[in-house]
């Protein structure tokens, strides 16, 4: 990525989560991308995000699905996804709010979301109500005005029930695909938006309700790999994300990811890259 070719309005990046009552922030901002762009790769940790197209378009690629923006779309993301954003033919601006929720009710849903049958590409919807609200929450945090703690609080709470309730509107549209297709896409999903989590994958058979074997056949006749294939491709995606990032050590990507050792973790790496963690990170630019 060019650096020259991208500049912020506004960023907020909290390492220690912003509390506003229940709704935690992680990144607030606005972006403004030129003509052939690259956001490369970046990992997302526990939190949801929304990518607000403001102006022009672009491709955002999560897990390596490619899904086509332009302005007035908002993009959701999921927890653990690995997320890149592409300006080819034309200057992308967009706002984006990263957080997470710890309402009993409301967390819950967003929780939800993540665990339905909801692919990649089928994440972009339109809701104007909180394209302002994000908008406002920025100009917030680019002044310096009294109450503004209360005020974004409602801000985030608001944005929260919208997007809520947007998606539950579009449950009934539920693709015509058959019920391995569907269980099997969410075992997917919860391992992605669990990677940082899971320490035995024979505990996601219990909470899908099946028996472990039972499941990892089904998953291996209609996905081509196995459970365990699925777990590791995505472990391994996602450790290159955070290694290119630069932000974290080899052995704490390793201990984030639950590799037994370092070495190991390497062993892995290498076996699947053709170069170890270290390597890759030293001639990351």
């Amino acid at each position: 990525m060019s650096e020259q070719k991208t500049r912020y309005h506004l960023i907020k990046n909290y390492e220690e989560p912003l509390p506003f009552e229940n709704f935690y922030l992680v990144q607030i901002g606005r972006r403004f991308c030129e003509r052939g762009e690259i956001i490369p790769t970046h990992a997302h940790q526990n939190w949801f995000e929304l990518t607000i197209v403001t102006k022009g378009g672009g491709t955002i690629v999560t897990n390596g699905k490619p899904t086509q923006v332009k302005s007035g779309d908002i993009y959701l993301s999921f927890p653990c996804d690995l997320h890149e954003l592409r300006a080819p033919d034309d200057r992308l601006e967009y706002d984006f709010l990263a957080f997470y929720s710890k309402d009993e009710r409301l967390g819950a849903e967003l929780t939800a979301l993540s665990q339905t049958y909801l692919p990649e590409d089928k994440r972009v919807f339109r809701d104007e109500k909180i394209n302002y609200l994000v908008a406002n929450a920025i100009i917030e945090f680019s002044v310096d005005k009294p109450h503004a703690k209360s005020l974004l609080t409602g801000i985030f709470q608001q944005i929260l029930i919208y997007l809520v309730r947007d998606f539950n509107e579009r449950a009934a549209d539920t693709p015509d695909v058959s019920s391995a297709d569907v269980l099997c896409y969410q075992v997917m999903n919860y391992i992605d938006t669990h990677i940082y989590e899971i320490m035995q994958l024979e505990k996601i058979a219990t909470i899908f309700n099946y028996n472990y074997s039972y499941l990892s056949a089904l998953f291996k006749r209609t996905t081509g790999k196995t459970i365990s294939e699925y777990y590791n491709q995505r472990r391994l995606e996602t450790a290159k994300a955070l290694i290119r990032e630069r932000k974290k050590k080899i052995g704490e990507i390793s201990e984030l990811l639950h590799y037994a050792s370092p070495f190991s973790f390497s062993k892995a790496f290498k076996a699947k890259y053709g170069v170890s963690p270290k390597n890759l990170q030293k001639n990351s630019i």
